[in-house]
């Protein structure tokens, strides 16, 4: 197994557990490094399908962690 599937299957066990959660911050967070596992595995393989994906997703699951720690403040 080389180092690229290596990634990839982090990456899918990051995003396969972030389904098991239920406290949405969590899941958030979870999601966010599976997604950023999955961008690393996009860039290395040249994938530009998977690099746009996982962009759109990492810059969803900030947006949406920054809205639940904002309101978790107040």
């Amino acid at each position: 197994m080389n180092y690229l599937e290596v990634i990839g299957w982090i990456a899918t066990t990051f995003v396969i557990s972030s389904f098991l959660i239920n406290d949405m911050l969590r899941l958030r967070a979870v999601n966010l490094i599976g997604a950023l596992c999955w961008l690393v595995y996009g860039i290395i393989a040249s994938a530009s399908s998977i690099i746009f994906l996982n962009v759109v997703i990492v810059g969803i699951q900030v947006f949406k962690l920054w809205g639940l720690i904002n309101r978790n403040k107040n």
